[in-house]
């Protein structure tokens, strides 16, 4: 039986670490992995909404515009209302998140 590991395989471990914005002692704190999501998910928020409101600006000023000044928004209906499901569901995810901490904390500091 042929053997799985051949000469030009190599057994040397990937080098990919998973991308982080807080370094150094910094991210050991508490609530690094938090700050990190809030971060990333507002970001994300923040572009859907803009893709979809561009969007929407040229469809209206296609309306008013001549044929031939007309421009093709960014995206489509459909694909700007999937956008916006996917805002709201990060919207709750955060929220979700950031409602467990405070959970955890007041658990914490009852007397």
């Amino acid at each position: 039986m042929p053997s799985f590991n051949t000469s030009d395989q190599s057994n040397t471990n990937p080098t990919h670490q998973d991308f982080q914005w807080i370094h150094g002692p910094g991210r050991e704190e508490k609530f690094a992995d938090f700050i990190e999501l809030t971060r990333d998910i507002t970001a994300g928020i923040d572009s859907s909404l803009q893709i979809i409101y561009a969007s929407e600006l040229a469809r209206e000023m296609n309306l008013d515009a001549e044929a031939d000044d007309q421009s093709a928004p960014a995206i489509g209906k459909t694909d700007a209302a999937n956008l916006m499901r996917l805002s709201m569901a990060a919207i709750k995810l955060l929220h979700h998140n950031a409602q467990e901490h405070i959970d955890a904390l007041n658990t914490f500091w009852e007397d």
